[in-house]
């Protein structure tokens, strides 16, 4: 994870690999959601949907909101970890349709709804969604949530609409998270969260050993060490008949 947020630091060109990871973790505490799966939608986001975002920071303010709308939809990690997936791909693609739709729209409805009510509440585009749909914009008007899946498959719910709309209900979504209380399971995650972080110094450790020249060295004797053992045995086993 720290490799490929690093990559990202590269591209968006400021700050330090630390500081993009302290930015992730206080996100991910503030949603109250895993800091590792939340590192890693970041990366993805960064790495595969770049060009959808201005910035590391919009990617993780975007996260934080997914996380928050989870939250609310009381979605499992599981369905967590699927939704994440699948929204990760449609944003890398540019659009949001099928299967990737039907995930979401099964794990958190929410997020789905939210789409619906920045179109309607966005003349600029609702107009031009009713447009591509071969609509007026009056037919449409009072009935987007209708008709979500039909503008999805038409590929109109494209990154840019998705990303505003997260954004545009920010306020609503966090109020209706801060009303939420916290169950034993986000507790866990946040000591995790701070578990983690604590031993990241420790962790890097381990990571440089495991990349050394001596530790590799040992791997190649041990493994050969194992052949000839392999071999002796396999003589013994001939030798007994």
């Amino acid at each position: 994870t720290e490799a490929r947020l690093s990559m990202l630091v590269d591209i968006d060109g400021g700050g330090s690999v630390e500081q993009f990871q302290d930015m992730i973790y206080l996100s991910a505490e503030r949603a109250r959601g895993s800091y590792q799966e939340t590192a890693d939608a970041v990366a993805k986001l960064g790495l595969m949907a770049g060009n959808a975002f201005s910035g590391n920071e919009e990617i993780i303010a975007f996260t934080e909101q997914l996380n928050k709308q989870f939250v609310i939809a009381g979605t499992e990690a599981s369905g967590i970890q699927a939704a994440m997936l699948q929204l990760t791909q449609a944003m890398g693609s540019g659009v949001l349709r099928g299967e990737e739709y039907n995930s979401i729209l099964e794990q958190a409805p929410n997020i789905v709804q939210n789409i619906g009510k920045y179109i309607e509440g966005n003349e600029e585009v609702l107009n031009s969604v009713a447009a591509s749909m071969g609509m007026r914009a009056e037919e449409l008007a009072g009935n987007v949530q209708g008709n979500l899946k039909d503008i999805a498959s038409e590929g109109l719910l494209s990154a840019e609409v998705v990303k505003a709309a997260m954004f545009w209900s920010a306020d609503e979504t966090n109020e209706k998270f801060e009303s939420m209380p916290k169950t034993f399971e986000q507790v866990w995650t946040s000591f995790q969260n701070t578990a983690l972080m604590a031993f990241q110094p420790v962790l890097a450790r381990l990571n440089d050993v495991a990349n050394s020249q001596l530790f590799q060295g040992f791997v190649t004797d041990a493994v050969g060490a194992l052949t000839i053992v392999a071999g002796i045995t396999l003589g013994i086993f001939d030798a007994l008949g």
